[in-house]
């Protein structure tokens, strides 16, 4: 699957699951997210991931998330779905929804616990997945932070290339750009989506052209600021414009990056998605009031 260059930053926003009170699912809350994401000007929703809490998730509950992306996203917003799961069975599952629901593009973690030693054993996983939605755009989801996973992204990708039809693209959410490096360099036809927001300007000087992460449900035009500075040659400037990503890093550090990303959406002109389900928290007293000068400051820069 071959990705032309990009005239600019292609921007897609990991997002948050919608919940009620009580925890319940609430996908009617999903018709506004995708109306406040193409407000923003993302390419695209990537559903279900770290962001969306998909290991919180019932099988159930991740295919009736997707079923109300399908059926609210407005023309032109791209829908990515991750379908990652330790069960090889539910993974398919997932997939094949997603495929027949007209997913841009499906994305999958290896199995995270009592993970593969290596890149084939990775692919033999993924390649299960992929099969399942036959000729939509494969997505391999390298998170090692949250999955514990140590084999290379570059190593996954190379196999994955040559053994999976549809694989185009890595979700890159890990601070090694070293690695990044490399797994850019792996195929011209592989494009790498860059997830670790907090260190966009160094991504972008690695060559990075893409990303998929959360703060881009609220801060996508910063993004398109620091990238614009960057590749023009202003880095000074594209550390000034990025001040912004390291301040929610900042707050996030502190009291949890799910609850923080969930407030400061809902702050900062998104449909609010509830509180996160264990093992994340809701933010209370110095907490919610942290996030709520952060969201003030956002909103007023300068």
């Amino acid at each position: 699957m071959h990705h032309p260059p990009s005239a600019g930053l292609e921007i897609w926003a990991a997002t948050p699951t919608p919940f009620g009170p009580d925890g319940e699912l609430r996908p009617d809350v999903v018709a506004e997210q995708a109306r406040h994401l193409t407000a923003a000007g993302v390419s695209g929703a990537f559903v279900g991931g770290t962001t969306g809490e998909f290991a919180a998730l019932s099988t159930g509950e991740r295919l009736e998330l997707v079923a109300a992306w399908a059926a609210y996203r407005p023309p032109g917003l791209r829908l990515c779905v991750h379908v990652g799961h330790t069960a090889l069975g539910e993974a398919t599952a997932l997939a094949r929804q997603a495929g027949e629901q007209g997913a841009d593009m499906i994305a999958a973690v290896a199995p995270y616990y009592g993970s593969p030693s290596g890149a084939e054993a990775v692919v033999d996983h993924l390649a299960e997945i992929a099969a399942a939605a036959p000729g939509v755009p494969f997505c391999y989801y390298h998170a090692p932070e949250m999955s514990g996973l140590r084999v290379p992204a570059s190593a996954v990708a190379a196999v994955a290339a040559k053994r999976i039809p549809a694989f185009g693209a890595v979700k890159f959410t890990d601070g090694d750009l070293l690695e990044f490096a490399r797994t850019q360099e792996v195929s011209p036809h592989v494009r790498v989506y860059f997830g670790r927001d907090e260190l966009l300007p160094a991504a972008f000087g690695m060559g990075g052209h893409a990303v998929i992460g959360s703060l881009y449900n609220f801060l996508a035009p910063a993004a398109r600021e620091v990238y614009a500075a960057a590749t023009s040659g202003r880095l000074d400037d594209a550390v000034r414009l990025h001040r912004p990503f390291r301040e929610v890093a900042d707050v996030a550090d502190r009291h949890g990056t799910l609850p923080v990303v969930k407030e400061l959406a809902a702050l900062l002109g998104g449909p609010d998605t509830g509180r996160c389900r264990s093992p994340w928290h809701r933010l209370t007293g110095p907490a919610l009031t942290d996030v709520r000068r952060l969201a003030d400051r956002l909103a007023t820069p300068g």
